[in-house]
């Protein structure tokens, strides 16, 4: 057996025996304890820090977003803006924070991107040699749109052909640019392809024009009137035009009673006898005696040589006069009451334009279509020309004025031009074709004043108005519908200003309770749909009383103001835009007023909902306003 030294036996002994050795085990566990504490203490902080430096990045890239959504680009400016939106919401004091920096940029899907990132110190792991924590987070705003149903209100008038400095393009043209751009700011908001955009249009001037809607079948024909009452002129046929039919009842010598001279004899029928031509109205028969001098026989009575007997031979005929019809007399211009059963539907429709050489079986007097009508039959020689409508409209019955300005409050029952849902039960009720073919102006309320009367024919009808129709939603944001581009491209600009006309048909179009409720209510048992109308004008209430427009012409028809009273059509013609546009907003429609180069108005600014009224002075700001208008449309949304 093998024997031990004393060294061996201390050393087990030693081994064996634990008594004293906790101190050394807690000495030693004390270390990973500080590290496991420290860690706590620093990562808190750093959580912390991480916290408010996800909450800064992403009020950051809302600040930039919603600026974009003003210009329509991402630039140096909007960039500050969501630097500074950052920098509010980033204190890094707090932590001792340092190596901040925050990164934006803008991406093809209108996103706002933005990375964070920033240094913190630690407090007790830098006793472990970890002496900071480095973060970085990232961040996206971007516009995601609801159900959207939007009706562009657009003012098309004359001076949207105009410029509105040397260089720019017309104000229609940037009109165009600017919907394009609303269509593309709305492509980059819609992330779901169960989201339902609508566009409809109601392009304005002095009317509306429903030639879509009638066509297309959304309108019924039946809607408007068979006959109207135009400012027109009736040719007046009362002069009586005789076909003569002559009968040869013989010839005879005639000699006159007394001598006479050989010069008086020569000139006897001229000197002695009737006129031989009978002509006009005389009785009949008339009969009628031509006379040629035959010769002449010198006498010697009382002595004088130079007289004799004159002999004549006669010619005897009887001429009896049947009438043959009535030639035109003159033009007589009132209001009359004329066929528009066909015009309505579209078809070409003859009209009397020249009537020199025409002629009627009875004398009377004949409104310009019904003329035509009788040519080849009742009637001959009347020059006709083709007409067909262009589909704008005259206003259906308007209140009856007074010379005290009107104030809606109560609302009148017999404004049927007013009323969005009314559906049309008589001829007061329906509307009448803007016919100004046949509208003749006058410059007094004569029936006949044949002197300063004019031909009101000109170019005043607007596009066609189109219903709230679905648009096609693309992965590119810059793809613009072929349908919505074609539109766009064929609105035209002709002439005066009539807000109310616009604002009334942006109203009907969009009335949830009106005729086009099946439009306007489409899946509402489904979906909850937004609803917006963006009004755009370049120009403020401008009516004419001598100009034709829906409610006629004003200074002859006093539809909106009395007679006399036509300097205050403008006043009306506002109260009348007013009251429409607290009608609409009554209804659930949010509006949006632009005002294009032109004055903001009281009455727009009223017109606008909770003060969503933008005054763009030229082509950029008036697409920037568009670009603005959609992302509002559109809610703003943070996204990972």
């Amino acid at each position: 057996m093998r024997s031990h030294s004393r060294g061996d036996r201390f050393l087990r002994a030693l081994r064996d025996d634990r008594s004293g050795n906790v101190l050394a085990i807690t000495a030693a566990a004390l270390v990973p304890m500080m590290a496991l504490i420290g860690g706590g203490v620093d990562l808190s902080r750093a959580y912390m820090a991480r916290t408010q430096l996800q909450s800064a990045c992403d009020a950051g890239v809302l600040a930039g977003r919603r600026a974009m959504s003003k210009t329509g680009s991402y630039g140096t400016s909007e960039k500050a803006k969501a630097n500074n939106m950052f920098t509010f919401n980033f204190n890094p004091s707090v932590f001792d924070a340092t190596n901040v920096s925050y990164v934006t940029q803008d991406n093809d899907d209108g996103q706002v991107l933005g990375t964070a990132t920033a240094t913190v110190p630690t407090l007790v792991m830098k006793l472990f040699d970890k002496r900071t924590i480095t973060m970085s987070v990232d961040c996206m705003a971007e516009l995601q749109i609801g159900n959207a149903d939007i009706m562009f209100v657009l003012d098309t008038t004359g001076s949207m052909g105009n410029s509105i400095s040397w260089g720019e393009p017309t104000k229609i043209e940037g009109l165009r640019s600017a919907v394009r751009d609303f269509h593309k700011t709305i492509n980059q908001a819609v992330n779901d392809n169960r989201t339902r955009i609508r566009y409809g249009f109601v392009p304005y001037s002095m009317t509306v024009n429903v030639k879509g809607l009638l066509e297309n079948g959304d309108m019924p024909y039946d809607f408007m009137a068979d006959s109207t009452n135009y400012q027109s002129r009736l040719a007046v046929f009362n002069t009586p035009v005789y076909e003569d039919h002559v009968e040869d009842l013989g010839t005879a010598n005639d000699t006159y009673p007394n001598a006479i001279s050989l010069n008086s004899c020569k000139n006897y029928g001229d000197n002695y006898g009737d006129n031989p031509y009978k002509t006009g109205t005389a009785p009949n028969p008339v009969t009628t005696k031509e006379y040629d001098y035959v010769s002449w026989y010198k006498t010697g009575r009382s002595g004088r040589t130079d007289i004799g007997t004159c002999v004549r031979r006669v010619w005897t005929t009887r001429t009896t006069y049947t009438l043959d019809g009535y030639k035109f007399t003159t033009w007589r211009y009132t209001e009359a009451p004329i066929d528009t059963s066909r015009l309505k539907r579209f078809d070409s429709v003859a009209v009397a334009t020249n009537v020199s050489n025409a002629m009627t079986d009875s004398a009377g007097a004949y409104d310009p279509v019904r003329l035509a009508k009788m040519n080849g039959s009742t009637a001959s020689g009347v020059g006709t020309t083709n007409y067909s409508w262009s589909g704008c409209i005259e206003e259906r019955k308007t209140m009856t004025p007074t010379a005290t300005l009107p104030t809606f409050d109560p609302w009148p029952e017999d404004a049927y031009d007013l009323d969005l849902n009314l559906t049309p039960f008589d001829d007061d009720s329906r509307w009448k074709p803007h016919w100004n073919s046949v509208e003749y102006s006058r410059n007094n309320y004569d029936y006949e004043d044949t002197t300063n009367s004019r031909n009101t024919a000109s170019g005043s009808c607007p596009s066609p108005m189109m219903l709230l129709r679905p648009v096609e939603l693309s992965d590119n944001v810059n793809d613009v519908p072929v349908w919505l581009d074609s539109y766009l491209n064929n609105l035209v600009a002709t002439g005066n200003t009539y807000h109310d006309v616009g604002m009334i048909w942006g109203g009907r179009l969009t009335s949830p309770g009106g005729l086009f409720a099946s439009n306007v209510n489409l899946d509402a048992d489904k979906i909850n749909v937004s609803k917006h109308i963006i009004f755009m004008t370049d120009g403020i209430m401008e009516p004419t009383a001598s100009g034709y427009s829906a409610y006629g012409i004003e200074n002859l028809d006093s539809r909106i103001a009395p007679r006399y009273y036509s300097n205050t059509i403008t006043a009306r013609h506002n109260l009348r835009f007013a009251a429409m546009c607290n009608a609409i907003k009554a209804q659930g429609t949010t509006i949006w007023v632009i005002a294009f180069g032109t004055s903001m108005t009281s009455e727009l600014q009223n017109c606008a909902s909770n003060g969503r009224a933008y005054y763009s002075s030229n082509t950029e700001q008036l697409r920037n306003t568009f670009k603005f208008i959609a992302a509002q449309v559109a809610d703003l949304r943070l996204g990972r």
